[in-house]
């Protein structure tokens, strides 16, 4: 009776996370030619391909989803496919064709709070940053398309700074709330939610679908990405692909080592998933 339940589920799950992995952070679209046939081919082949990233739903349908549905060649696959967004406070996922979006509810940011940093970027950081109008669940600031990262490091110390007084006055401070920046954004976001929410998340997911995979295969390239790992090791059997600055990165949590590609960021995606078809 297992060996029968086991056929009859994929064996292979994918988490994939967004920006630097699939998507170009500067640029903030797919670069790599290739990389979205080579991810569909992994829904083709019957597997499950998960994205987990601090990324709304809708910043993510236009430059990854919609192409991926594009690029699967068998349709009925999409019912393989998650995408987690803002860090596990979103997600979608296909039914009857079409993509669904859900949100926790039990997940917000004040709106005030929202004017407030919306205001300090229009005014002392216009040019420079933006304030994200799409997230659902969490408050993002983004650097602008096309600036240089290490200048955008430069203003983003003084962005948190702002944003940590301002969550620690006696309005916010109960709500439990923590300043997360980024390569290319800064996030108020709720204490819980992270990585390892979303990576759990995707656990729930194929619970309810009744998938119990033999491999989880996640794939990074920062060190906040190695919680999706972290979170799923004691469960199942996970693989963690780094494809950033090896240098950075501390794997002192990680149950297995992990696989570093020669390539970085996309590039380095595409050639893991090149090896791994071979």
């Amino acid at each position: 009776m297992q060996k029968e339940s086991l056929a009859k589920t994929p064996e292979t799950v994918w988490i994939f996370d967004v920006d630097g992995v699939i998507t170009n952070p500067a640029e903030k679209k797919v670069t790599e030619l290739g990389l979205i046939e080579a991810i569909a081919g992994k829904l083709d082949q019957g597997e499950i391909v998960t994205l987990n990233t601090g990324r709304s739903v809708s910043w993510m349908t236009d430059r990854v989803i919609k192409p991926l549905e594009e690029a699967v060649k068998d349709k009925s696959n999409l019912i393989n496919f998650l995408a987690v967004g803002e860090k596990g406070g979103t997600w979608a996922y296909f039914k009857n064709g079409e993509i669904v979006t859900e949100k926790d509810e039990k997940i917000s940011i004040p709106q005030s709070l929202k004017d407030e940093i919306r205001k300090i970027v229009d005014n002392e950081f216009a040019g420079k940053m933006f304030y994200d109008e799409s997230k659902l669940t969490m408050l993002s600031t983004e650097m602008i398309d096309g600036r240089p990262v290490p200048e955008y490091a430069k203003e983003q110390l003084t962005l948190v700074e702002k944003m940590k007084e301002i969550i620690e006055r006696p309005e916010y401070k109960s709500l439990d709330l923590r300043v997360d920046p980024t390569t290319i954004a800064t996030d108020i976001q709720n204490s819980h939610v992270g990585k390892h929410f979303g990576a759990r998340r995707i656990a729930g997911w194929l619970k309810e679908k009744g998938i119990k995979p033999t491999r989880v295969i996640t794939l990074g390239d920062s060190q906040s990405d190695t919680e999706m790992a972290e979170e799923l090791q004691g469960e199942y059997n996970v693989e963690f692909v780094f494809v950033g600055i090896r240098s950075k990165l501390n794997t002192s949590k990680l149950k297995q080592r992990p696989i570093f590609t020669q390539n970085q960021y996309g590039e380095g995606t595409l050639e893991y998933l090149q090896q791994a078809s071979n």
